[in-house]
């Protein structure tokens, strides 16, 4: 049987800014979930969930076709809200406002993604951080709202491993 790759379209955060993430988030909030590492820190654009690696190289293609129409530039947005998900319970940081771009980039990336197999997203699209998982009950507030900026100039699709230490994404392509 081959395996099947756990995959999903989204932004990286840079070293600097995963890093003033986890700094942040080490000195204003409280949470009795899980930490979510740093390196791990991205905003999901698109979620494909379990693919046959044989079905890779037309994803990347159509993902090609896609990311070449959209303006894969100017995409800049603050991470200066907090929310929490009380059903999945995940404590997230995002943007208050972001470019249209993102939306219509999210957009062609959940179509593309649909095509591929994957379920239709219902819940509209809130660009996110996920800072906490498996939160027991609500965070309080923070002692400060966040204020990083992230660049967000490129897309990655990202495959997700379970290993000994717990899950971990790693990029396969990256488009500029």
């Amino acid at each position: 049987a081959t395996t099947k790759m756990r995959l999903f379209f989204g932004f990286g955060l840079s070293a600097t800014e995963a890093l003033a993430l986890a700094d942040w988030r080490d000195r204003c909030t409280r949470c009795d979930g899980r930490a979510v590492p740093a390196a791990n820190f991205h905003i999901t654009l698109g979620f494909l969930g379990e693919l046959k690696p044989n079905k890779l190289d037309a994803l990347v293609s159509s993902a090609d076709r896609v990311l070449d129409k959209a303006a894969i530039s100017d995409h800049t947005m603050v991470l200066d809200q907090v929310g929490y998900w009380p059903k999945p319970g995940i404590f997230w940081t995002g943007p208050n406002r972001w470019p249209d771009s993102v939306d219509q980039l999210a957009a062609a990336l959940r179509d593309l993604a649909v095509r591929f197999g994957a379920r239709r997203e219902r819940a509209a699209f809130q660009p996110h951080v996920t800072l906490f998982r498996r939160c027991q009950t609500p965070p309080p507030a923070p002692t400060e709202n966040p204020q990083i900026t992230l660049a967000a100039e490129s897309v990655s699709l990202f495959e997700s491993r379970q290993g000994r230490e717990g899950v971990s994404y790693h990029p396969l392509t990256e488009w500029h």
